[in-house]
This record gives structure tokens, C-alpha cells and sequence, in this order.
């Protein structure tokens, strides 16, 4: 997989990624496991991914402030430190007793916040590690990445080891989280702005990111797109491991399988996406990703044949890549290095500050009318966006088009 055009550095961080979604992936079908076995009601295990997605919302414009100002190779260390010591303490916790549902709630909302600090820095430092024309390329292999270790190896092997002994995935979701501190530490160089920062009052500092992105032409119709996919994801997300169990008949390794079929079909697609980008455009990967999840979603919610989930989720696999590359690639090319911490916790604000409003009245409506009905619901809005979308397409390529000439000049013709 390495590509040594890309340098040693960016293997480094792509390394600590490796290990900090593999750490999430074991927990990523554990957390709804233990929540199933804890309460059979769906709104509540909805509401332990709206609580992990809560400090997008409660804290995300602050944390801005403090990934602009310092190292944020730093704050991803602490932050994944923390991480590690909440989910490893849930798993000392199951050898000794048996948690609460609030006690669930607690975890999921402290590795959320775990994950605003990482999320809102790290997608700089990739910026920073290569060239302008190779940020494709980087952001498909972290993508493809992730995706294996966070939805192919870690759910099955957290659904064997959750099977095994409850505990058994969270303790090692929180040494693996260390092995990612370890390798960050690594790294070489500093990852803070040089610009130094305009002393501002700390309201006015707080929602700077905020009023980037709502004024930018490409990032605020962007972030409205993204967030109609947050909203209808956390959702389905909420309460799939209800519509698997349930509704499909697959148990607690099957669920954990599905969800790795649906990372091999991201995987493989993540590397065709630059091609792709190269053949047509940013916006046509756009729509494919928005056709593969109605379709995905439509098969989901109408049928109960075990064959058909599998296929579905090779469908839905295509549609993640497909826009996640683009989307990281438009911010990283637009954006100056100095308010991109606060621009990326904005966004990340309006964008997944959608998913506990989602994960919420995806567990209501599961629960009144079934967990089909969340699916069939996601695969109405999101195809809406081929239609009210289109301006914003033909913007991201305009935007992309006119930062690669900029870089090319810049860098007269080199990149």
C-alpha cells in the first residue's frame, strides 16, 4: 500500500490513523452490543450515539479556538490519551459489575469529545505533510485506511471478542488507542499556524470558524449536503444493529460481518475515486455517493432476505469514499492554515451536530414503526440532494479547478 512519493512523515501519521480507527472499530460494534444487552427499548440505544455525537454540538466552536492556537499533533495525543483511559475504564468496569445505560451514555459523550479534538486538527497535518496535487491520493489511502481497520477488521473481531468476554473489545480498543499516541509523538515538526493569532475576545474567537464557513460559497451549500447525511446516518446508524438482529435475523457476529462487507466495498472503491475525479469530475463522485446510498438504503428498508443486506451493504460501502475523499480534499485546498482548526470544528458543527437530532428520532421512529422505516426515510431525503444540490456541484468544481491552477502557478508548474 505505501507509495513512497508520499514521505516517510505522512506514513507516520497515516500509521497513528491505522491504529486509533482500528481501536474505534472494536468499539464500533461493541458499544450498540452491550447497549442491546443492557435495555430492549431503541430509543435508548439510539441515544448512545446521540450522546457520543453531542460534543460536536456543546463543544465543537470552542474547540476551534484551542486547535488554532496550539500544536494540534499535541491535542490529538491528549485527546486520544483520554480516549483510551474512558473505554479501557468501561472495560475494567465490565469485570467487575455490570454498567448502567447512563453509565453508557457517560463513555459514548467522553469519546465523542475525544473525537472533536482529533477530527477537528488531524485533517490539517495531511495538508501539511504533502503536496497540493497529491491530496487525493493521501486522502483516498486514509480513507481506505480507516475504513479497514475501523469497519472491516475491528467489528468482527469486537463482535467475536464482545461474544468472548464483554470486556475483552474495549480493553483493546483502549491499547491500541495507545499505540496511535505512541506513533504521534513520532512525528516530526510542529503543527501549529504561523500567523499568529488576532487578539480577539473569546466569543468573537470562538465563532470565526462559524462565520467562515456559512460565508463561503463552496463550504456553506457543502455543509448543508453533509449534513443531511449526518442527519439521516445517525439515524440508520442508531438503530441498525436493531434492523440487522431483528429485522434480517443476523446475530451479534453477523451484524458485525455486514458492517464489514460494507468497509471492503469502501476500501476497494477508495481507490479508484482519484481516478475517477481525473476522468470526470469532484461533483460526479458526489452524485455516485448520493445514488449508492438511496439505493442502499431503499434495499435495506424493503426487504428481510439475508442476501440482500449483504449486497446493500456493498452498495452503501461505494457511496462513503466516493464523497468523504472529496469533501476532505475541497476544505483542505480552500481553506487557509490559519483558521482551519475553527473551520473544521464549525463544520463539523453544523454538519454532524445533525446526528443527535438523527440518532434520536431515528430510535422514535424504530421503535413506533420499525427500523425499516428509518432506512426507507434516509433514501427519500438524501436523493432529494441530485436535484437541490446542483449548484452547489457545479461550484466545488469550479473551486477545485480554479485552486489547482493557482497551486500549479504558484509553484511554477511544480508541485
Amino acid at each position: 500500500m505505501r507509495d513512497s512519493g508520499l514521505g516517510r512523515s505522512f506514513w507516520t501519521l497515516w500509521t497513528a490513523f491505522t491504529a486509533s480507527n482500528l481501536g474505534d472499530g472494536l468499539s464500533l460494534v461493541a458499544l450498540p452490543l452491550l447497549a442491546i444487552r443492557l435495555t430492549d427499548d431503541a430509543r435508548l440505544v439510539a441515544a448512545v450515539a446521540v450522546f457520543q455525537y453531542l460534543p460536536y454540538l456543546l463543544i465543537g466552536l470552542p474547540a476551534g479556538v484551542v486547535i488554532d492556537r496550539y500544536d494540534r499533533r499535541w491535542i490529538a495525543v491528549a485527546a486520544q490519551t483520554a480516549r483510551a483511559l474512558v473505554i479501557g475504564g468501561l472495560g475494567v468496569g465490565l469485570i467487575v459489575g455490570t454498567p448502567s445505560i447512563g453509565a453508557l451514555f457517560v463513555v459514548a459523550f467522553l469519546v465523542g469529545a475525544s473525537e472533536v479534538m482529533t477530527d477537528g486538527g488531524l485533517p490539517a497535518l495531511v495538508r501539511d505533510l504533502v503536496r497540493p496535487r497529491q491530496l487525493e491520493v493521501a486522502n483516498a489511502r486514509i480513507s481506505a485506511t480507516q475504513t479497514v481497520t475501523n469497519s472491516f477488521v475491528g467489528p468482527p473481531v469486537g463482535a467475536l471478542l464482545f461474544q468472548w468476554e464483554s470486556s475483552a473489545p474495549f480493553l483493546a480498543s483502549a491499547a491500541v488507542a495507545m499505540v496511535s499516541v505512541a506513533t504521534l509523538t513520532r512525528l516530526p515538526g510542529r503543527f501549529r499556524p504561523d500567523q499568529p493569532e488576532e487578539v480577539l475576545p473569546i466569543r468573537q474567537r470562538t465563532i470565526v470558524g462559524l462565520r467562515f464557513v456559512w460565508g463561503h460559497p463552496v463550504l456553506r451549500p457543502l455543509v448543508i449536503a453533509v449534513g443531511t447525511f449526518s442527519f439521516v446516518g445517525a439515524a440508520g446508524n442508531g438503530v441498525f444493529v436493531v434492523l440487522v438482529t431483528e429485522r434480517f435475523g443476523l446475530g451479534d457476529v453477523g451484524f458485525g460481518v455486514l458492517v464489514s462487507i460494507d468497509a471492503i466495498a469502501s476500501v476497494v472503491t477508495s481507490f479508484f475515486v482519484a481516478g475517477l475525479i481525473r476522468r470526470t469530475s469532484h461533483s460526479w463522485s458526489m452524485r455516485l455517493s448520493v445514488v449508492c446510498f438511496v439505493i442502499g438504503s431503499l434495499m435495506f428498508g424493503l426487504f428481510t432476505v439475508a442476501a440482500v443486506a449483504f449486497v446493500a451493504a456493498v452498495v452503501n460501502g461505494i457511496s462513503d469514499p466516493t464523497w468523504n475523499i472529496v469533501s476532505a480534499t475541497v476544505r483542505q485546498r480552500l481553506v487557509p492554515d490559519e483558521v482551519f482548526g475553527r473551520m473544521m470544528t464549525a463544520y463539523l458543527f453544523i454538519a454532524w451536530g445533525m446526528r443527535p437530532l438523527g440518532a434520536m428520532l431515528g430510535g422514535v421512529v424504530a421503535e413506533a414503526w420499525g427500523a425499516q422505516w428509518v432506512s426507507i426515510a434516509s433514501a427519500v431525503v438524501v436523493g432529494s440532494l441530485l436535484i437541490t444540490a446542483r449548484p452547489m456541484f457545479r461550484r466545488v468544481d469550479r473551486a477545485m479547478a480554479d485552486a489547482a491552477a493557482t497551486s500549479h502557478a504558484t509553484s511554477g508548474g511544480v508541485d
